[in-house]
């Protein structure tokens, strides 16, 4: 047999492995709480189901063909960066109320347990703008 899609492949036995490995832990540790036991065995059903169907998907050639040109299709790429796009706004949004809440909650209470959420929130903004900065230069050097 050809493989046609080898990361379809190997990310197919990687589902299927972890649908399995979540499974034979939850039948040999159950959980006293039986909706949550449920919930995760439904999980690990899903995984295995996905997993195998990505490794029958690796070994067809037509298969392999449509998600090329799925992957391909230009709709579907800006839909993506647009969610990110869109992810990483709110996201720098979420880090700013969270690092200036965390502020003036400090200044307001001088409750030292402020200070680890202002620092992270701001080491996370910082973290991100260095990101940006360079993927940007990347970009700019390509094109």
């Amino acid at each position: 047999m050809k493989i046609y899609n080898k990361k379809g492949l190997i990310l197919g036995i990687i589902l299927a492995a972890l649908g399995v490995f979540i499974l034979i832990s939850k039948i040999v540790l159950p959980e006293k709480f039986l909706p949550e036991q449920i919930k995760e065995i439904a999980i690990a059903v899903l995984a295995i189901l996905m997993g195998i169907s990505g490794f029958i998907r690796a070994f067809s050639k037509q298969l392999t063909k449509e998600d090329q040109i799925e992957d391909s299709d230009e709709r579907n790429r800006l839909l993506t960066l647009k969610t990110k796009s869109l992810t990483l706004k709110i996201l720098y949004g979420c880090l700013a109320v969270s690092a200036i809440g965390s502020g003036a909650a400090y200044k307001l209470t001088a409750n030292t347990t402020w200070i680890p959420v202002l620092t992270v929130s701001a080491i996370l903004i910082g973290f991100l703008l260095l990101v940006e900065l360079f993927v940007s230069i990347y970009y700019e050097r390509r094109t």
